[in-house]
């Protein structure tokens, strides 16, 4: 799915109703329909950021206020760390930096957590880091720039113009060409004689890495009861705070999480409490990414768990391994040393399978699981 919206079911397929031309000439093909529900055009005042949010400026000062931007065009980008539709997102987001920064076009990134492990100020730091993100971020740690502009999922991103109205808001993957295409509109009105420059740079081709030729995946899977569900289908009536020893009555079905062993039940997710606990989820995609957590949250841990990996009852393959799958003379392993996304499986093909993850030793957590397609493989910004 496009994006991910709390507080209700998550990634909901969008179909096309929406048709958004854009006057100005700026070298950009006739563009392609989009949902309403993707894309608002509604212009009104951009709120300030929230006061109590915590600045994590890298090189000289950014402005923290919206006024500060006046007179250049400014994109705010809502993100989530462990989203991969936010991670995915900001190759696209770099790329329009790099084009156009020099010609009037600021972003700032607002973090806004969907698990506990979000509001962590020193997480969200090195995880800015970690993607190289090169605008200012602002941790929001208790919403109030998030409630200001009534986002309501990851990634958001609102196009500000010069005189500080919203002018495009644009919710997840998707909307890509026509929020690129009004950058390019809010640029040259407020630089009209950086117009011949700024119409000669190609704009990004138009990609819809959703369509069904992709590959339709599993849709996101929950473990803990964030939303009121649970993917775990052998919960037996266990709820948040609960200690259990759990025996799987059968294979789990597709989207579905079965444990192992020993585990306690919280709102974000199940941590494991006892050795010899595993967890199996069945799937289809081309790739696989999962939210985990560490009991002592921290940007890193000097005591990480080793997280041995097998699919289909087998040792995860080389070729199938993710970009943090290490491999030894025991298999293939995750070495969780921080909460945050890893990336546990990218296929050679769209495929379907039971991945079995098995800590060595208790305090892993599971929180979600992820996954990706045949036309989304550019996921490491």
């Amino acid at each position: 799915m496009p994006g991910r919206r709390p507080n209700r079911k998550p990634r909901i397929r969008f179909a096309a109703s929406l048709f958004l031309f854009l006057s100005l000439c700026l070298t950009t093909p006739a563009l392609a329909q989009t949902d309403s529900k993707t894309i608002d055009l509604k212009v009104h005042p951009a709120p300030d950021f929230g006061a109590d949010g915590v600045w994590l400026d890298q090189g000289s000062p950014a402005p923290h206020h919206i006024s500060g931007y006046h007179g250049r065009v400014l994109l705010i980008d809502f993100w989530e760390y462990t989203c991969i539709n936010c991670i995915r997102d900001f190759g696209v987001v770099k790329r329009w930096y790099g084009k156009y920064h020099q010609y009037g076009l600021d972003v700032v990134g607002v973090h806004y957590g969907e698990f506990a492990i979000g509001f962590n100020v020193e997480t969200v730091r090195a995880a800015a880091q970690r993607f190289r993100l090169p605008w200012p971020v602002v941790a929001d740690q208790k919403g109030s720039t998030w409630k200001a502009f009534a986002s309501d999922g990851w990634p958001n991103r609102y196009l500000v113009d010069p005189q500080g109205n919203i002018v495009m808001k644009v919710f997840g993957e998707s909307g890509n060409r026509e929020l690129e295409s009004k950058i390019r509109e809010e640029l040259v009105a407020a630089h009209p004689e950086l117009a011949q420059e700024i119409t000669k740079i190609a704009p990004d081709p138009d990609e819809n890495t959703f369509k069904p030729e992709c590959g339709v995946t599993t849709q996101e899977t929950f473990v803990g009861e964030i939303y009121g569900r649970s993917a775990v289908e052998d919960m037996a009536g266990h709820h948040t705070g609960d200690e259990a020893d759990f025996q799987p009555p059968h294979s789990p079905p597709d989207g579905a999480v079965m444990l192992v062993g020993r585990w306690r039940v919280e709102r974000d997710g199940v941590f494991s409490d006892g050795h010899g606990a595993a967890a199996e989820l069945r799937y289809h995609a081309r790739s696989l990414y999962a939210v985990l957590s560490l009991k002592n949250d921290s940007p890193k841990t000097d005591k990480p768990i080793r997280v041995n990996l097998f699919q289909d009852g087998s040792p995860l393959p080389k070729d199938s391994g993710g970009a943090d799958v290490k491999f030894d003379a025991k298999g293939a392993f995750l070495d969780v040393t921080s909460s945050r996304m890893y990336y546990v499986v990218r296929s050679p093909a769209f495929s379907a399978h039971l991945i079995s993850m098995q800590p060595e030793a208790p305090g892993l957590g599971l929180n979600s699981f992820t996954f990706g397609n045949n036309c989304q493989l550019a996921d490491i910004p």
